[in-house]
Formats: C-alpha cells, sequence, structure tokens
C-alpha cells in the first residue's frame, strides 16, 4: 500500500464531470431537473474529496446550491469542484456548473454549490487527509476566505457539542462559514 503523502495541491485534487442533459433528466418545463444537478454536483465533488484524500470518502453535507440559470435539454453541463479547505479529515469544497450550448460553444456560469466531505478508513472511521497547498495567487486567495471563516467553530465545550452517529462513524454538528453543517469529527 503506498503512503499518502502529507500534503497535495489544488490542481491535483480537482474534479470535474461533463454530460449532456438527456430528455429523462428534464423537469416540467425541460430543463435539468434539480435532483440530476445535485447527483452531478456530489459525484464532481466525490472525485475531488477521494482524489485528494487518496481514498474514500463520504459526503458530510451539501450546505448551499445557488440556482442561477436554467440548464435545457441538449446542453453539455459541466462541474468543477476544487478542495478549497481541509481540516484534519474533512474537506470544504466548492461547486462551480456551467452549461454550454454544443452548437455555438457559447458558455454559461449557472450554478455554484458547496460541500464538505470526510475521508473514512476501511472502518468508516474519519482518516486525516494531506494538508492542501495552493501554488497559484488565486488557490491562496480562495484557502484565504476560509481563513477568514473559520471552519469547525464550536457551538460550546466539546463534551455539549450535538453528536450523532452516521454509517457508523460519530459525526458533530458545527459551523461551516456561518452556515450549519454535520460533519465528522475533526
Amino acid at each position: 500500500m503506498t503512503p499518502i503523502p502529507d500534503s497535495r495541491s489544488m490542481s491535483y485534487s480537482r474534479g470535474e464531470i461533463t454530460t449532456f442533459v438527456m430528455p429523462h433528466m428534464q423537469n416540467m418545463l425541460g430543463d435539468l431537473f434539480g435532483g440530476h444537478l445535485m447527483a452531478l454536483v456530489d459525484q464532481a465533488a466525490a472525485v475531488a474529496a477521494i482524489r485528494h484524500a487518496g481514498g474514500p470518502a463520504v459526503t458530510a453535507s451539501i450546505d448551499r446550491v445557488d440556482f442561477r440559470a436554467r440548464i435545457p435539454v441538449g446542453a453539455l453541463v459541466t462541474c468543477i469542484a476544487t478542495v478549497d479547505y481541509v481540516g484534519n479529515s474533512s474537506m470544504d469544497i466548492t461547486i462551480e456548473v456551467t452549461a454550454e450550448r454544443p452548437s455555438t460553444g457559447e458558455k454559461q456560469h449557472t450554478h455554484t454549490a458547496h460541500a464538505v466531505f470526510v475521508a473514512i478508513d476501511a472502518e468508516g472511521r474519519p482518516k486525516r487527509v494531506p494538508r492542501l497547498v495552493a501554488e497559484t495567487d488565486e488557490e491562496r486567495q480562495r484557502i484565504g476566505v476560509h481563513h477568514e471563516r473559520p471552519l469547525g467553530l464550536a457551538l460550546g465545550p466539546a463534551d455539549e457539542r450535538p453528536r450523532l452517529r452516521r454509517g457508523g462513524a460519530l459525526v458533530e454538528q458545527r459551523r461551516v462559514g456561518g452556515r450549519q453543517a454535520g460533519a465528522v469529527a475533526d
């Protein structure tokens, strides 16, 4: 078994999925159904999380999706996921969605989503993830945004934090960038 490195670059951990919007994926208006979009967002985020963790990672939350524009049947939809911040076992991921009209090549940013994933070991317990290394000014800025809105603000002393079990893993409710999120305790 190859050991996981101490750090990974943001570019290494990038996930991307592209697919056509097919007729069976449409809503009543003839556009991409929101549930199909959520599945694509989760898959792209999973690719980024699994690459960064060097193994299994699970969705802890998809705590925000901003719907900006409709995506018609026949469009190419691309989801690009980037790991923007890591804790001990958790990874904050931003997913940008674009739609492309194949006949013209015109692209439009249609959605942005934010997710938290947790790396797990073979027994389903949280495992440590590599540090995240920014190589460009844009990447340093993305990480810097997370330093300004700290990850994992405790709701109280550790013994007072609400906890629950999810899939055998101990989960802690915490604040993530001003949002309430359930994530495996770091």
